[in-house]
């Protein structure tokens, strides 16, 4: 028996993927990034399946790669040649609701639009909303996702997370969280035994195993209420976004547009000035009205409200964001970063400058937009360019890592890192070693995902 036919007994060979045209897309995420299309890909169904393709790639010294949805846009694509990819979508079901926990068990493959319409019945809602409802929970967690519904209370989707349960290297399956006790059989709490494995997980990108089980934290579903304002000057617009975080308004999404990038994605109303929209939630009606007043006093005198034309288009284009943002002016290599809250008036400064830098060393366009989360703003620098001309899209990976290297000496750090910011691990001193260590121990093989995070 072959090797790949060994594969197929394991998953069964309806859910091998030998076919090279499919195997591309492998290769590619929502980036411009280009992997290395694997030999196979498997679609596991169970824990036990997956556990037998990690045990036969130990025995075959195959390298695995995880994917969920597909819509990372850092490089989540296979850095090794010879290697298989678990996709992880079949495993897509919600395993259980725990009302008096207030905590729902899912397994990875499942997107967080297929959660909320399993948990909007019961007038419950995930805490964090993410940038993308058709991305998966699985991918999201093991990437240190933020979404743009953190806010004053959760500066990630990690946060949200109470326990996993995980394939590690060897095969065996790990559980932590509060279910890692053998009589608790709920997960209710993360940080009651010891040291917070859970933790170990989130945001290793499928380096130290598979994520086969996640405990995501759920609450009431809230009221809302909108809010839109314009600045003509960006600084004041970014120390509005301070203010209105220091005073813990309860946003679960506060969004900075720059005016110069909705003038490239708008051309026909420019010039624009900057925005900054908001969405507040609260028990009831008069906490919401309460909280807008709180923000209207947060965001100051330098802050024009815009009617109910700009509330009515907030509504329509929040969830469509990411692609007109995306997508409209050309494809977008974007490159996302933390910088911290209090000083975003000057990286906008900075980043301003590396569209400039951008426009005239690599004749593209980058735009600028950003969410607020805990204690940070999620910045998006998306360089513009066309997919179907291999000349521009060679400027814009190029730009891309010009300014990743730019940005990251500026003092921002990462969002995620995949592929893209793999070389820039090893700068890290100290603490690049003791992830290699970690990955060493854990993964002696070093079968899973070699090369993302640079390990």
């Amino acid at each position: 028996m072959s090797a790949l036919e060994d594969l197929a007994s394991i998953v069964g060979p309806e859910n091998l993927i030998t076919d090279p045209e499919r195997l591309r897309r492998y290769a590619r995420d929502a980036s411009p990034y280009e992997g290395i299309p694997p030999m196979a890909a498997v679609r596991p169904g169970s824990v036990e399946e997956i556990q037998g393709v990690v045990r036969w790639a130990n025995r075959t010294r195959t390298p695995l790669y995880v994917r969920s949805c597909g819509t990372s846009l850092w490089g989540a694509v296979p850095l090794r040649p010879n290697s298989v990819v678990v996709d992880m979508r079949r495993m897509n079901r919600v395993i259980e609701v725990d009302e008096d926990s207030l905590s729902v068990r899912v397994e990875p493959g499942i997107t967080f639009y297929e959660l909320e319409r399993e948990l909007a019945p019961r007038g419950l809602s995930v805490i964090v909303e993410p940038e993308n409802w058709h991305g998966c929970v699985g991918g999201n967690v093991s990437s240190h996702g933020s979404g743009w519904g953190t806010g004053p209370n959760i500066a990630n989707q990690g946060d949200a997370v109470l326990g996993l349960k995980v394939v590690l290297p060897d095969g065996s399956v790990l559980t932590t969280g509060s279910m890692a006790s053998p009589w608790s059989g709920r997960q209710f709490y993360r940080y009651s035994l010891a040291s917070d494995l859970t933790g170990l997980f989130l945001g290793s990108e499928g380096t130290l195993g598979i994520i086969v089980e996640v405990a995501l934290r759920v609450e009431e579903a809230q009221k809302v209420g909108l809010a839109v304002y314009s600045f003509e000057d960006l600084r004041e617009a970014a120390s509005a976004m301070y203010r209105v975080r220091r005073a813990r308004i309860s946003t679960i999404y506060a969004y900075l547009a720059t005016g110069w990038t909705l003038d490239i994605l708008y051309p026909e109303g420019a010039p624009w000035r900057h925005r900054l929209r908001f969405i507040v939630a609260a028990p009831t009606e008069e906490h919401v009205g309460l909280e807008m007043r709180r923000l209207e006093a947060a965001v100051g005198p330098g802050g024009r409200y815009e009617g109910p034309a700009e509330l009515e288009r907030l509504v329509k284009e929040k969830d469509a964001w990411v692609r007109e943002f995306a997508y409209k002016a050309g494809m977008r290599a974007a490159l996302i970063v933390h910088v911290p809250l209090g000083s975003l008036g000057d990286y906008l400064e900075k980043f301003k400058s590396f569209a400039a830098h951008v426009r005239d060393a690599y004749g593209l366009r980058m735009g600028l937009g950003g969410f607020l989360t805990d204690r940070s703003f999620v910045a998006v620098l998306a360089i513009y360019f066309d997919p179907r001309d291999p000349d521009s899209r060679s400027r814009a990976i190029a730009a891309w890592n010009d300014v990743k290297v730019r940005a990251l000496e500026s003092g921002a750090v990462p969002y995620r890192i995949g592929g893209i910011w793999a070389d820039q691990m090893p700068r890290m001193g100290r603490y690049y070693e003791a992830l290699r260590e970690l990955k060493a121990a854990l993964d002696p093989n070093g079968i899973m995902s070699p090369g993302t995070l640079g390990l």
